[in-house]
């Protein structure tokens, strides 16, 4: 190798070089600042809606104080209304134990004015005497339950939380009451932890909290986090800014983050830059192998010319003079069309990949948007039951307690103490029947009800309290009247004996039911969901398929199937491009209990991310090729050396003529099927890019292979590859099922490769039985492959393959009709395309039609003879091939001498002339050879003579021997005989000397040797 191609060779190294890390650092950040842009997008949404959420738990955690804290005043309170009103009230320990079990509290007391105990249900650590239960004597100025008074004494194991209502002057009833059920109820729907776990960005994302006066973490998912110095975990407080988005790293973790102050508390929605990474190193991988790929290729292209070119010499005819520049056109053609094939598949798969990214992050964030949304509707159902619950357990407890009081004094059953009653319990009505289920008393603006006997109406299902019943308690429903929300629940009264007599039924509005009523309707659930700048959410009904949601308000309430969508569609898990109006949304779909959920982008907003990223790749991969292809194709003009001694060419290797009059180099058919490859030094340019062609193909396959077994290990769940192989996306035609048929194919490959290798090594050490079965094994399972690959393929992209296979017998029907022919063709001809068994630009030999191969089609192939006709031949009638691309081929002359004539003189003459007819014929590779005598016959002695020759070659050839043959013969009066009648002497033939039979034997020796390889088949068994 010269200094010049050295310097060359090093100098595109270094350019290619630089191309891969402009073009790496080009996909890194442009694929960042994608992913970023995404994600900013979602947190800005989560911290917009932060705010809100934080109110409402707040708001939630006051509510379900206060309503935690009525309902142990009312408790209170009802057993001072029992003192006050002749209800069984007595100040004694026993007394206490009852209302404490009829009330549900951990402790009832009646304590002093001054604070001594008078009656308890049990021991309690409390000194009422103390200031600290100052607030409970509030009761004694005013008359009102009193305030709620917590003492929390870790150390002396004391939290209760306690509640006044006075009796007299001189006493008051007291409620103790552990609060860990207000607590865990706040904890769960009102703290920080509560509102910031249920908020989920990207695959992993999420959202913590730090304290802006002691930069503490006051929420992390990791709970070991919690509590720990933000600083001290790495976060850069110069970073905390409200609205600011910003790299940090917290427990060695980096996260991108974007901040908002609410209060004193900053809210960090973050997300790991492992995240991130796991999409983005794909795209970028994959777009950096193709860029390599073809650098590689156009590269080592022309390095192998310019090596060739060296060792065989320079034709300059290959050269064109451009200024101070020479042009090599050989090297120019064919790098010229490599880069721009490569420019196109480095743009196509950039397109493709960004479509590919685009489309699973937008899956991703989709179904994970739905899956919330779900979530949400789940969660706010939830609450609703437990809320219901609370409600039918907590005013269960009051009904009783109702009728408790009404069973100790009858008389209270009037329309003021009623009332009375009902302020005490904290309800709205208060309603007593009679056992005949006539209403007796209210304090309701109802008069002479009497509870229905009809099933169907609303009151009958409060008879059961008079036939026996422990209770009754309703769900609520719309008033009748008002149409607001009630609930009705009763329980049953009793005489002194203990017999039901009658019933007591408390009525309720359910207003903060009423409100969560309306934060689980559909509309209210979908309308605050966004989805990056202009997507949504919407709803189909499951019952009649009509939009229960939609933006736009007029496609609510019209049937889905009218307005573009399809049955297919409509459906759980539905991850695909859908049309509403004409407009194409990218979506993906969840069940509900009612409905179909949808989370929609717009395809604008996918194409606006994925075309800058391909134009920009595109760009840098086009300003690279042309560098390239400039050092490949031109050098300094100086003189074009010749190589000192020419090379020769592996024999294997040979000429063919393509359809379109190029000449190209192609293996010799029996080349093909032998079990040796060419050394390196044996390849063509061609054959060695080729070489390195597969050497890539090969590693994508094998690193395609790696990444879909190992998938979990190198990428983690959020990447690509975990997307696809999750199978969450539509059947169809489209980039997921392509996606999945390549990962698919490479997996086969590289299995059936190694089997194939492994059943290669085996063949090597078994006898000829045990090869030909592992042959025949390799083939079935290659063939097999393809069989499965087509088959699971096909199903990847929305094929009903069951359907398909069912149709095989409707298939054969209709081949049997008519089409048998037809297939048959295809059929073959896909065999034949496999198989190898010949090329175009082989020279076959089909039946009695020797000729060129033009084209192989799928139906047809298309031979050419020497006379330039086309015969078309249908596949299914190929059989007997001869392929004649051989690595050289043969032409014979058989010529005949009367049996006078002395076999030692010709064989001298011909000794002389053959080397001469060489000279003479260019297109002899090698000979003549004189094979000896090929057939004594009726009147002559048949001769050969044979030329190794290029198949192309052969025909004319044969007939250039016939001639030279005649011309030697004539030059030294050796008779050739033909028929003829002797009338005449016999011709007198000069007879061999000694010296010319002993030079006879040694030339018919030597060339014997020579020519054994030589020879017609048909004639010459020894070939």
């Amino acid at each position: 190798m010269s200094r010049k191609l050295k310097v060359k060779i090093a100098v595109l190294v270094l350019v290619a070089a630089a191309s891969m890390a402009v073009m790496g650092v080009l996909l890194s950040t442009m694929q960042t600042e994608l992913s970023l842009d995404g994600y900013a997008s979602e947190m800005r949404q989560e911290s917009d809606a932060l705010e809100g959420l934080l109110a409402s738990a707040d708001e939630g955690v006051e509510q379900n104080t206060v309503t935690f804290d009525e309902i142990y005043q009312s408790k209170a309170a009802s057993v001072a209304f029992m003192a006050n009103n002749d209800a069984g009230f007595a100040a004694t320990d026993a007394k206490m134990v009852e209302y404490q079990d009829l009330l549900g509290v951990d402790n009832v007391l009646v304590v002093s004015r001054d604070g001594a105990i008078v009656a308890k249900a049990q021991d309690t650590p409390a000194d009422f005497a103390y200031a600290r239960f100052n607030q409970l004597r509030t009761v004694f100025d005013n008359g009102e339950p009193s305030a709620a008074v917590e003492v929390e004494l870790p150390e002396q194991n004391w939290l209760k939380r306690y509640y006044a209502a006075r009796i007299d002057d001189g006493s008051m009833v007291v409620v103790e009451q552990d609060p860990a059920e207000l607590r865990q109820l706040v904890e769960d729907t009102g703290s920080t932890k509560s509102v910031l776990k249920n908020i989920a960005i990207g695959q992993h994302g999420f959202m913590f909290a730090v304290s802006a006066q002691d930069y503490l973490v006051e929420y992390h998912p990791n709970d070991l986090l919690v509590g720990t110095d933000a600083i001290d975990g790495g976060i850069d407080v110069a970073g905390l800014e409200d609205g600011a988005y910003a790299w940090m790293v917290l427990a060695g973790e980096n996260l991108y983050g974007h901040v908002s102050k609410i209060g004193d508390t900053y809210y960090i929605a973050a997300v790991p830059e492992s995240d991130m990474a796991a999409t983005r190193n794909v795209t970028v991988g994959v777009i950096l192998f193709i860029f390599f790929a073809v650098m590689v290729v156009v590269i080592m292209y022309g390095i192998f010319v310019m090596r060739e070119d060296e060792r065989e010499g320079r034709n300059p005819e290959d050269y064109r003079a451009v200024g101070p520049l020479r042009y090599n056109k050989v090297i120019g053609r064919k790098a010229a069309v490599l880069s721009f094939v490569g420019f196109l598949a480095i743009l196509g798969v950039s397109f493709y990949m960004q479509t590919l990214f685009a489309l699973s992050s937008q899956s991703v964030a989709n179904n994970e948007r739905a899956a919330e949304v779900v979530e949400t509707t789940q969660r706010t159902q939830a609450r609703m039951d437990e809320l219901i619950s609370q409600y039918d357990e907590r005013y269960l407890g009051k009904a009783r307690v109702a009728g408790y009081i009404l069973d100790q004094n009858p008389a209270l059953e009037n329309r003021d103490d009623l009332q009375k009653l009902a302020d005490v319990l904290m309800i709205q009505y208060v309603f007593t029947y009679d056992g005949n289920g006539v209403m007796t008393a209210t304090n309701s603006s109802y008069a002479n009800f009497t509870l229905s006997e009809d099933p169907e109406d609303q009151s009958s299902e409060f008879r059961k309290l008079l036939q026996g019943a422990d209770s009754v308690v309703q769900e609520a429903q719309p008033d009748e009247i008002s149409g607001q929300l009630r609930q009705y629940i009763g329980v049953p009264l009793h005489d002194a004996a203990g017999t039901v007599d009658g019933a007591v039924q408390i009525g309720i509005r359910a207003t903060r039911l009423e409100n969560l009523l309306e934060t689980v309707t559909v509309d209210s659930v979908l309308g605050g969901v966004k989805v990056g700048s202009e997507g949504f959410a919407f709803a189909v009904s499951k019952d009649d398929h009509t939009f229960a949601y939609f933006p736009d308000q007029r496609l609510v309430g019209k049937d889905a199937l009218e307005h573009g969508m399809t049955e297919k569609q409509l459906k759980d898990g539905y991850c695909d491009y859908l049309t509403v109006e004409g407009t194409t949304y990218y979506v993906s779909s969840a069940e509900a209990e009612n409905y179909f959920l949808y989370v929609a982008g717009t395809e604008g907003e996918l194409m606006a991310e994925r075309v800058p990223l391909t134009v920009a790749t595109g760009g840098v991969a086009l300003v690279c090729l042309v560098v390239i292809f400039l050092l490949l194709a031109f050098e300094p003009r100086g003189s074009v050396t010749v190589a000192k001694a020419p090379v020769e060419a592996d024999a294997r290797m040979i000429d063919v003529k393509m359809p379109s009059g190029r000449t190209a180099k192609t293996e010799s058919a029996a080349s093909r099927w032998i079990a040796r490859s060419f050394k390196w030094g044996e390849k063509t340019a061609e054959q060695k890019t080729a070489t390195v062609v597969r050497w890539l193909v090969g590693v994508f396959v094998i690193a395609v292979f790696a990444a879909v077994v190992f998938q979990e290990s190198i990428f983690g769940q959020g990447s690509i590859f975990s997307y696809i192989l999750g199978g969450n996306w539509e059947r169809g035609v489209n980039v997921f099922a392509l996606t999945a048929c390549i990962m698919f194919v490479c997996v086969a490959l590289t299995v059936v490769t190694l089997v194939q290798k492994l059943l290669n090594l085996l063949a090597t050490v078994l006898g000829a039985r045990g090869e030909t079965v592992c042959r025949l094994l390799g083939s079935f399972i290659k063939y097999a492959t393809i069989i499965g690959m087509v088959y699971y393929c096909l199903m990847l992209v929305g094929v009903d393959t069951t359907t398909l296979l069912a149709s095989a017998g409707i298939l054969s029907i209709a081949i049997s009709f008519g089409a048998k022919e037809l297939v048959s063709d295809i059929l073959s001809g896909l065999f034949i395309i496999f198989e190898g068994e010949f090329r175009v630009g082989d020279i076959i030999k089909v039946g009695d039609w020797r000729g060129t191969v033009v084209e192989i089609g799928v139906r047809t192939t298309k031979v050419e003879d020497g006379s330039q006709n086309i015969k078309v031949i249908r596949n299914s009638d190929i059989s007997n091939v001869v392929n004649m691309t051989k690595e050289t081929s043969y032409a014979s002359c058989d010529v005949g001498i009367e049996y006078g004539e002395s076999l030692e003189r010709v064989e001298n003459i011909l000794s002389k002339e053959l080397p001469n007819i060489r000279k003479r014929l260019p297109a002899i590779i090698d000979g003549p050879f004189y094979k000896g005598v090929v057939e004594l016959g009726d009147n002559s002695v048949t001769i050969r003579i044979v030329v190794q020759c290029a198949e192309s070659d052969r025909l004319q050839l044969e007939r250039d021997l016939n001639r030279e043959m005649k011309l030697i013969f004539d030059k030294h009066d050796i008779s050739i005989p033909f028929p003829q009648v002797v009338i005449n002497q016999p011709t007198v033939f000069k007879k061999a000397t000694e010296y010319e039979k002993r030079s006879a034997d040694q030339f018919n020796k030597q060339q014997k040797a020579a020519a054994r390889e030589l020879g017609n088949d048909e004639d010459d068994e020894t070939r």
